[in-house]
């Protein structure tokens, strides 16, 4: 594919807006711009780019509900509990902003709910504030039920 005068600037300009907000994956996954996000895993992107207290592209992704960039981003070969400068993993992330549908996801390839933060707090815990859905508590829940069959 060639590239136009008219699309050089275009990538020039856009990748100067993006530089003030982050990476341009860590933007991408931020927002929720899945083909965005898949041709640049698929390109080589750095999975692993950090963004803002240390978050990762999995954090942002996890925390807006964007289930299918995480599946991206994994299937790419990101770590699956990174913490950043808090502690908190994508998991965390995304129980603490009630995105059901990602917890689920995260559960699923192996997210491990037990990992603390510096305070000790886990995702166990984050899943006690009132206003956590139930969906969440009882994916938490059967998560837990199986670790125990699986022993």
């Amino acid at each position: 594919m060639e590239f136009s005068a008219s699309d050089w600037v275009n990538v020039s300009l856009t990748e100067a807006i993006l530089s003030h907000a982050g990476s341009p994956l860590f933007v991408a996954a931020e927002r929720g711009a899945i083909a965005a996000v898949k041709v640049m895993c698929e390109a080589g992107a750095n999975v692993e780019v950090l963004g803002v207290r240390n978050q990762r592209a999995l954090h942002v992704a996890a925390a807006g509900g964007h289930a299918g960039i995480v599946a991206i981003l994994l299937g790419a070969g990101c770590e699956i509990n990174p913490q950043d400068d808090d502690g908190n993993t994508p998991l965390i992330s995304a129980i603490l902003a009630r995105q059901a549908a990602t917890v689920e996801l995260l559960l699923a390839v192996g997210a491990d709910p037990e990992m603390q933060r510096i305070d000790g707090f886990s995702a166990y815990h984050a899943a006690q504030f009132d206003d956590t859905p139930k969906a969440i508590r009882e994916l938490l829940e059967l998560n837990a039920a199986n670790d125990l069959i699986n022993l």
